[in-house]
């Protein structure tokens, strides 16, 4: 199944290396409308955090709230204070996105972030994304809800215990999708207007660095030039220091003046040696700065690490435990009847991701949210009956393949990051990344990066079944509260997938898309998490 986004909540509350607590944390919804969130060391938070790791928070430390549009962190009386960017504030402060709030000076970190997570998904049919503009993708998943919402109201038999989750369920999708506001038309000009603002900014950029390369490769000419002028001088030395020597031996000079001659030579042949060298070396210069081999390096790395990225497919399905069949609908009354003898559609919740494959043994990087789980009410329930199993399986397909490949998971991050590591059986040929090391370090702000994956999952499918990963150019804008944003498309079925520099080293991995107060994601600007922090992940340990 391939997978959009639908709305999600915002804004959100992102712990910063807090044991426990890795993904962004909604504010509580109060039947008022109001939303707040209380943190503190009281199991009576909203966010309770551990107190043995977190001595120096207060039981009830501060509170998250939502006045208007606008997010306040108050300061509930505590002992150490709040911090709001390194600043103790007095008694409450007004927040933005990317501010950083601390608990005391020593306590827990908490970033505000605007976003949501990549693995935000509804459901479309497989024959709809193996062809087709997104646009046709989103009509055939409206298409599909409205057709589940009709087949589920009177579901009997085996399905009596879901029936009316999986109709509540189905109902929030059919409704997710509404007419486009003059809000969302203004936010969607203002995301229009600043990408022309970045796209003057990169001109402007590559402007100044063509300019800076052309006064380079003039300086290294004339270093040229003048190294083969001296090299013209050297072999004119080199020959009359050979015809003296001659002259000499001729007269039969004294060996003492024939050999100071010859020491001369030896000199003036040695710096010809040398300046020869100086001149290989200053062309070799002149070519690295030729921006026709600076776009073959550049696409040469580029390439090398397209072949190892993955389409990740996570499934799961209902089964009989004993028979081991998987459930389907049947429609043809008008009514979904589940069963097990594979009558109508099979049930599939599914979503996809992003990898690449790090080593020849088969490790294949990327998100945690890509791998887990589904949380999906309807298969809540059908887990508690014994007589159902929920199964999951996990698959794999390289860029330019269709080959399914199982796949199962290694480990992930123990230190909570959004990171997992999976292994497949090896094969030859395998693409993989053989350099792959967790000790890059993300490039300066405003260097170019390539962010790898599958926009859209299974819309990306192209040629039947087979996939073809996306590569998006951009740039580093900045590092924020210990992940890099990057101004590049960013889109659902991205997360997962590697970032990289200019040479292609990976440097991060792709976890989520910006949004707008409104709700609006921001494709353009996505965020990352820097691949040292992969370093708790990798390597594995021995035998797995």
């Amino acid at each position: 199944m391939a997978l959009l986004f639908p709305t999600s909540p915002g804004p959100r509350i992102k712990p910063i290396e807090v044991p426990g607590l890795a993904k962004p944390i909604d504010l509580v919804r109060a039947p008022d409308g109001s939303a707040a969130l209380t943190v503190g060391r009281g199991a009576d938070n909203d966010v309770a955090l551990d107190g043995d790791s977190w001595p120096s928070v207060s039981t009830t430390h501060a509170r998250f709230e939502l006045r208007g549009e606008e997010l306040w962190v108050v300061d509930l009386d505590s002992s150490n204070g709040v911090l709001v960017g390194g600043e103790r504030i007095d008694f409450e402060a007004r927040l933005d996105v990317g501010d950083q709030v601390r608990l005391g000076s020593v306590g827990p970190r908490f970033l505000v972030v605007s976003g949501r997570g990549l693995s935000d998904t509804v459901f479309v049919r497989r024959e709809a994304a193996n062809g087709g503009a997104p646009e046709e993708a989103v009509q055939a998943s409206e298409e599909r809800t409205r057709r589940m919402v009709r087949r589920t109201g009177a579901a009997v038999g085996v399905a009596a215990l879901a029936g009316l989750a999986v109709l509540a369920w189905f109902q929030f999708g059919a409704s997710r999708r509404e007419g486009r506001t003059q809000k969302e038309l203004e936010s969607a000009r203002a995301q229009i207007a600043a990408l022309e603002e970045r796209q003057s900014d990169r001109e402007r950029k590559e402007r100044q660095d063509r300019l800076g390369r052309e006064r380079r490769i003039a300086e290294l000419e004339r270093q040229a030039t003048e190294l083969e002028g001296t090299l013209e001088l050297q072999r004119g030395e080199e020959a009359r220091l050979l015809e003296r020597i001659d002259e000499l031996e001729s007269q039969q000079a004294s060996r003492e003046e024939v050999a100071r001659v010859e020491a001369e030579l030896a000199r003036t042949r040695a710096d010809l040696v040398e300046a020869r060298a100086d001149l290989v070396t200053t062309r070799e210069k002149v070519d690295m700065f030729d921006p026709v081999n600076l776009a073959q390096a550049r696409l040469s790395g580029v390439s090398r690490v397209r072949q190892s990225i993955v389409l990740i497919e996570n499934e799961t399905r209902v089964h009989e435990r004993e028979t081991g069949r998987t459930m389907h609908l049947d429609t043809r009354g008008g009514v979904p009847v589940p069963n097990f003898e594979g009558v109508g559609d099979e049930f599939v919740v599914g979503s996809t991701g992003s990898g690449f494959c790090v080593d020849g043994n088969g490790h294949v990087l990327t998100n945690q949210h890509v791998i887990d789980e589904p949380r999906d009410m309807p298969l809540e329930l059908f887990a508690q009956d014994e007589k159902f199993e929920v199964r999951q399986t996990l698959e794999v397909v390289f860029s330019g393949t269709k080959r399914r490949i199982p796949a199962r998971v290694v480990s992930t991050s123990p230190s909570g990051e959004d990171l997992a590591l999976l292994v497949i059986e090896p094969f030859e040929g395998m693409p993989a990344l053989p350099e792959f090391a967790t000790a890059a370090t993300p490039p300066p702000a405003g260097s170019d990066i390539y962010l790898f994956g599958f926009p859209l999952g299974n819309l990306a499918v192209q040629e039947g079944e087979t996939v073809i990963a996306s590569t998006f150019r951009g740039i580093l804008s900045r590092n924020v509260g210990g992940q890099m944003q990057v101004d590049a498309g960013v889109h659902p079925g991205n997360s997962g997938g590697p970032i990289t520099d200019a040479a292609g080293r990976v440097v991060g991995v792709v976890v989520s898309v910006q949004a707008l107060p409104d709700r609006t994601a921001v494709y353009t600007i996505g965020y990352g998490i820097p691949i040292a922090r992969a370093a708790d992940l990798w390597p594995p340990e021995p035998g797995d």
